[in-house]
């Protein structure tokens, strides 16, 4: 081919003389074969165009555009669940913060209240001692021991500790508990003496005071009966 292109380019007017049968040949299937390229080239770079143009067709802003009706009701629906669910969440968090606050405050003062009540009778001992030392005649004895005593019981006073108040009271079954009934001047049911001293703690009963109640005032109704006779 080398020897071809040389004789070609040297005698271009004598060159078709020159050339062989067989070079002519060969030379006829090389120009077939590259007008063949060329032809074959064309309808590449064509359908190179064509894609490129449907590939801008394709965009991504197409694909990506705004979502349908339905798959925008799809979004609200969901997001309305959630939104429920989350407020119904927070709602029963609260109301287990509340009930763990209100459960830790009711073992507090249970575990309060049987501590006082093991204290008891140290409150009541001072206050029986205080009666006593009233008795001593040494001045400065007596007034430190009823200090002392004194900030003892203000000590219980102050953490809630109250005693109840039961003379001439009237009979209250959440209270106090009947031990006797007595003949009386004062009205039926009505507390005559105390057996044993009621306390609240912080509002509620810690001990239920052990009293004498008044059955009426029998006297008075006898006498009309020995009236009659």
């Amino acid at each position: 081919m080398n020897v071809i292109f040389m004789v070609l380019s040297n005698n271009p007017e004598n060159a078709a003389d020159n050339i062989s049968p067989g070079s002519r040949k060969n030379l006829s299937m090389d120009k077939d074969k590259h007008t063949y390229t060329e032809a074959a080239a064309k309808p590449a770079e064509k359908k190179h165009d064509g894609s490129q143009a449907l590939a801008g067709e394709g965009s991504p802003e197409k694909k990506h555009g705004a979502p349908s009706e339905n798959a925008q009701d799809e979004i609200e629906q969901a997001f309305s669940g959630l939104t429920e669910r989350l407020l119904r969440l927070t709602a029963e968090f609260d109301n287990y913060k509340k009930r763990t606050a209100r459960e830790k405050d009711e073992l507090c003062r249970a575990s309060e209240a049987r501590l006082m009540i093991r204290l008891l009778p140290a409150y009541e001992e001072a206050g029986l001692a205080q009666k006593e030392v009233e008795k001593i005649t040494d001045t400065a004895t007596r007034n430190g021991v009823l200090l002392v005593l004194g900030n003892l019981r203000t000590s219980f006073e102050k953490e809630g500790l109250q005693p109840m108040k039961l003379e001439n009271e009237k009979l209250d079954p959440f209270r106090h508990e009947v031990a006797l009934r007595e003949d009386s001047d004062a009205p039926e049911g009505t507390i005559v003496r105390v057996i044993k001293q009621g306390y609240f703690y912080k509002g509620e009963v810690l001990r239920h005071a052990i009293v004498s109640v008044s059955s009426g005032n029998k006297t008075e109704t006898e006498k009309p009966e020995e009236k009659g006779e």
